[in-house]
């Protein structure tokens, strides 16, 4: 990676620790590039402004996020069922394995719900291209007659209300019979 690279990275890595620390609001330019270690002319070669740095520490974020997510997406199946099983699977994992490592429960609200918004956000495009590829090849029996861009949205959105039931942000992915709920859940459009 090259200097400049590394730069960016330094300020991303920073922006992150103490955006998820202290959030949005709390956090100044100048916080992260003490944290950095770089001047404020590196900061402002790379982002316009604070906003556009959280965009890139949440696109960083997303990015580790979403690749597990579409690897399983991207596979074929025989059954839609057996890629919901894989799906939920995955999600269950993967949602823990990133609240827990970026210590949801210690993150600031601003951070936590940007995450969760743009988490649901990343898995609908993915999804909608598999609902598109599963129908092709008459796996898909849709009970409402809507795109697959909007039923995708439906089943992340209606997912996600079952997986963090209530008023909560925390991943109740532990839950016993989650799966089965999920799988239910989509069976009424699917």
């Amino acid at each position: 990676m090259s200097k400049r690279g590394e730069t960016k990275e330094k300020i991303i890595a920073s922006a992150s620790k103490l955006f998820m620390t202290n959030g949005f609001e709390a956090t100044s330019v100048k916080m992260i590039i003490e944290d950095a270690g770089v001047v404020t002319g590196s900061f402002y070669h790379f982002f316009e402004s604070k906003e556009s740095l959280f965009e890139a520490v949440i696109e960083t974020f997303l990015g580790k996020y979403t690749e597990r997510i579409e690897s399983i997406l991207k596979q074929d199946w025989k059954t839609l069922g057996e890629m919901a099983d894989a799906f939920f699977t995955e999600l269950r994992s993967t949602s823990k394995l990133y609240y827990d490592g970026l210590g949801g429960d210690r993150l600031h609200w601003t951070i936590r719900y940007a995450l969760h918004v743009k988490t649901l956000e990343a898995m609908v495009q993915p999804l909608a291209e598999y609902l598109t590829k599963a129908e092709s090849n008459g796996l898909l029996d849709k009970k409402m007659n809507v795109d697959n861009m909007t039923l995708s949205k439906i089943l992340i959105n209606g997912s996600e209300a079952i997986i963090h039931s209530g008023n909560s942000m925390e991943v109740k992915a532990e839950r016993p019979g989650l799966k089965e709920e999920l799988l239910e859940f989509w069976k009424k459009f699917i």
